[in-house]
């Protein structure tokens, strides 16, 4: 796949890196019989109270390589919206893990990082991306807990 104003070549070995871990965590193992694939993060996603969360924390490295590419903001915005709706609605139980199962934001992702970057521009230095991933963590973490809370609630309001 060559991006928008790439020279033909190879992909850097980090964004190499990151289309191998978006496989591991959307489609690294097919289900039997259904042909559907699943990753890490549908998996993490079983795991009551904290899988959710832990599936975000991990996609965040994604949208750190999007801010090291030089990915225009409106794209790393819709990055994080798709790590966000994937773990609020992966925080509602049997429906979010169905979602975690169909909804591939890793890949999707990815995607959008290769039709945007900027291959003209030498990646970003650490400090920067770091200050901003440190930002995206806790804006996903305080979303996933007000998730959490919010599901408990409607349980609890259902229950009596």
């Amino acid at each position: 796949m060559t991006t928008r104003g790439a020279p033909a070549g190879p992909l850097p070995r980090d964004l190499v890196a990151l289309q191998r871990f978006a496989t591991l965590m959307d489609e690294q193992f097919q289900i039997p019989g259904l042909g559907t694939r699943i990753g890490l993060d549908a998996l993490l996603g079983f795991v009551p109270g904290i899988g959710d969360a832990g599936g975000a924390l991990l996609s965040s490295w994604i949208i750190l390589g999007a801010l090291r590419h030089h990915v225009p903001a409106i794209h790393i915005l819709r990055m994080v919206l798709n790590v966000a709706l994937d773990t609020m609605v992966g925080a509602v139980p049997v429906l979010g893990d169905i979602f975690d199962i169909l909804f591939k934001e890793n890949v999707d992702n990815v995607a959008l990082i290769l039709r945007y970057r900027d291959p003209t521009r030498p990646p970003r230095s650490a400090v920067g991306i770091w200050l901003a991933a440190a930002s995206i963590a806790l804006f996903l973490i305080a979303l996933f807990l007000a998730t959490l809370l919010a599901v408990g609630r409607v349980f609890s309001w259902l229950a009596g």
